[in-house]
């Protein structure tokens, strides 16, 4: 009886080993999947966004100016899909100025996909942080900036006859 317990313990054990060794195995491979998909996804959205680049781009000069923006985003069709894809179009103006990262007044196809993958979606943890981290060097410089000011005027007006 001992010895059929011990050869059962042993069997269960190389069994064991088997199911941990597939299951880890199996971890990678879905870590592969994972990034794979990721990846897919990206290429999609980005071939998505080419495409509404391009319909949006009424005169095929290869960037959007703020009249042709607002033009097609007052479509309902072009509305629907922007927010089906996490990119929110209650303002147009705003959205237009976040796409325009050179600040040149018109969009480009690299500016408009990079913008549009960035702003997708709801904020992330580290654009929260990064938002945090501007708005204390924000604050810092203005405090500065203030007193600069302040001790300025109290030496004009100390110098005043």
């Amino acid at each position: 009886i001992a010895y059929v317990c011990m050869a059962q313990m042993a069997f269960l054990n190389v069994m064991t080993g088997v199911f941990c060794q597939n299951a880890i195995e199996s971890a990678a491979h879905d870590q592969e999947l994972v990034t794979h998909s990721v990846l897919a996804q990206r290429k999609m959205y980005v071939d998505q966004m080419i495409q509404i680049f391009s319909e949006i781009d009424a005169d095929s000069s290869g960037s959007i100016t703020i009249q042709e923006f607002r033009e097609r985003l007052q479509d309902e069709r072009m509305k629907a899909y922007f927010d089906s894809l996490g990119l929110d179009t209650s303002d147009i103006w705003t959205l237009f100025k976040l796409l325009d990262i050179d600040q040149g007044c018109v969009i480009e196809l690299d500016e408009f996909v990079n913008g549009c993958l960035r702003l997708k979606g709801t904020a992330k943890g580290v654009d929260m942080a990064k938002l945090c981290y501007e708005h204390r060097w924000m604050s810092k410089r203005l405090g500065q900036f203030m007193k600069r000011t302040d001790e300025a005027l109290n030496f004009l007006l100390s110098a005043r006859p």
